[in-house]
């Protein structure tokens, strides 16, 4: 059973897929992708303003990772449905579209959610599965892995959070935690032209990330999506 996402969700974006056999693949101790620089130089970014004709220079995201993906297999002899998916950043404009698209495709859905104090009853009213997790506390993710399938990766930090705590250094947590439990295969939703934007450190981290789970060794899937808007309604009383 395939997935068919919304085509506007996925219009001109980019798409790739990336399959590896290879179990034992590992990853060094210390991981860093930084293009054209050594790895200790500070990755900075130097501009001149058009309008004072000063230049400044722009301290840019530097994406390391420590620890190795290989690991023993968390949750041996777990039977796992082909349909069994986790959502990671159900609650936002794209994820709860997929929700709401996987169930009407037949999915078992279960959704990771931070603990908050409005509970996301919606997605439960809809027929999902809601499990609490926070991706900035790895010790929280494997609970939620345990008999999944597919993870389908579309979250990111919330504006007051560092912009490495989830959309780097959590995600870097899941992937090694998927790799550990045998994860079959991780969907990420990237951004269109994240390589070509090392300047804008949400591309730069996307991009960092699409790396690291190139690197991984795991099935994946890498979506590079364009821009879409998200509506906002507010009501006078």
């Amino acid at each position: 059973m395939a997935l068919r996402l919304p085509t506007q969700l996925a219009t001109r974006g980019t798409f790739h897929h990336h399959h590896n056999n290879n179990s034992k693949s590992t990853m060094t101790a210390a991981l860093s992708w930084r293009r054209t620089l050594s790895p200790d130089t500070p990755l900075i970014h130097s501009s001149t303003s058009l309008t004072t004709k000063k230049s400044y220079v722009q301290q840019m995201v530097t994406c390391s990772a420590s620890g190795s993906t290989q690991a023993v297999n968390l949750a041996p002899g777990t039977p796992v449905r082909p349909t069994s998916i986790l959502v990671v950043g159900s609650t936002g404009t794209l994820g709860r579209q997929i929700v709401r698209r996987a169930l009407d495709e037949g999915y078992d859905v279960r959704c990771l959610v931070r603990p908050r104090p409005a509970p996301a009853d919606f997605l439960r009213d809809w027929g999902a599965t809601v499990v609490n997790a926070d991706l900035s506390k790895p010790e929280t993710i494997p609970a939620t892995l345990v008999g999944i399938h597919t993870i389908i990766d579309c979250a990111t930090g919330r504006p007051e959070e560092p912009i490495k705590t989830v959309d780097w250094e959590g995600k870097v947590a899941l992937i090694q935690c998927a790799k550990a439990m045998g994860i079959q295969k991780y969907v990420f939703f990237s951004i269109h032209n994240c390589d070509k934007h090392p300047e804008v450190p949400l591309m730069e981290i996307k991009y960092c990330t699409e790396k690291f789970l190139q690197d991984s060794g795991l099935p994946h899937i890498t979506i590079r999506l364009c821009g879409f808007m998200q509506v906002n309604v507010i009501y006078n009383s």
